[in-house]
């Protein structure tokens, strides 16, 4: 586990929160310490793909041509505005390139980006991935993988807070963290972000809307915080993976000392960054990034951020 050498300190409904930038190495750093080993299994995870059909079957291609995949988790925004239209030109463009057997995702807002009832936009998200519900558990390479998702429309419709995740959604987290608390790692998919996690959501140029992604954040939290196993993983954002707080360990008062960490999955369609002025600007719309989770032989996790583009490695995160 990475030592607390450096915390910023907030409140979220109520609960004192530290978060521990983790930076990982970059890919010089990371080329120098490694030791030439075969991972074991690997799994390819993106975000937010919203309608860039050319740049998801350029990532595809890419992730291919690292190996062979255990699944291929897309955390949420899987279309632009989740017409039936979208979905058919997106699972087209997957039929077109290599892939993984298993493809997993989450629900996002974009999902949800129509005039249709919300049963029916979450009913047409089923339909196409396949996936049991807006939240469920897997496992892959050995791993268990939770994902989450809201279970009522968004209070604001395409403004914050986006997710409800309603009591029975949190008691089952709950109860399965619990059930899981002896796995070395437990994986969460989530389409939004934590406050004050990772990029966007913290520091002197983040963007303030990021801090309101759930209606239940407190609740949320205060079970996290007690399971130093879980990864979280969240789009979202389209922030850099080349930026310092990409990954975070998020600390919940009351809760484990240690820790949960917390990852930023890129992006597909347009790279954002800080406007100076409280909010975000786009920076570039041909960059595309996401990660490889790399298990070890060993049983051990490294998380690569990965620029899907130019098909190399960012930076470096052993978990």
């Amino acid at each position: 586990m990475t030592p607390l050498t450096r915390r910023t300190l907030l409140t979220a409904g109520g609960l004192t929160l530290a978060t521990v930038p983790l930076g990982g190495l970059t890919a010089a750093e990371a080329a120098a310490a490694r030791k030439p080993q075969a991972p074991a299994a690997a799994l390819d995870v993106i975000s937010d793909i919203q309608g860039d059909l050319a740049d998801f079957g350029k990532a595809l291609d890419t992730l291919s041509g690292l190996g062979a995949s255990e699944a291929l988790v897309i955390a949420g925004d899987l279309v632009a505005q989740g017409t039936v239209q979208q979905y058919e030109d997106l699972y087209g463009t997957l039929a077109g390139h290599p892939h993984p057997e298993r493809v997993l995702a989450a629900l996002g807002n974009h999902e949800q980006y129509n005039s249709d009832p919300f049963d029916t936009q979450v009913k047409r998200f089923l339909d196409y991935t396949g996936m049991p519900d807006v939240y469920f558990r897997m496992t892959a390479a050995g791993l268990p993988l939770l994902f989450i998702g809201t279970t009522a429309p968004a209070v604001n419709g395409t403004s914050p807070p986006f997710v409800t995740l309603g009591a029975s959604q949190l008691s089952w987290l709950d109860s399965t963290l619990n059930e899981l608390s002896a796995e070395p790692y437990v994986l969460i998919f989530s389409h939004h972000v934590l406050p004050g996690t990772v990029s966007g959501t913290i520091g002197d140029d983040k963007a303030g809307f990021y801090d309101q992604d759930f209606v239940d954040e407190t609740d949320l939290l205060t079970i996290l915080g007690r399971h130093p196993n879980v990864i979280f993983f969240s789009g979202h954002t389209h922030w850099d993976l080349a930026r310092s707080d990409w990954a975070a360990r998020k600390i919940v008062e009351g809760g484990d000392p240690a820790g949960f960490t917390v990852v930023n999955t890129g992006f597909i369609q347009t790279l954002y960054g800080p406007d100076g002025n409280g909010g975000e600007k786009a920076i570039s719309g041909a960059e595309s990034q996401g990660l490889r989770v790399l298990k070890g032989t060993d049983g051990k996790l490294t998380i690569e951020s990965r620029d899907l583009r130019r098909n190399r490695v960012i930076r470096t995160l052993p978990v």
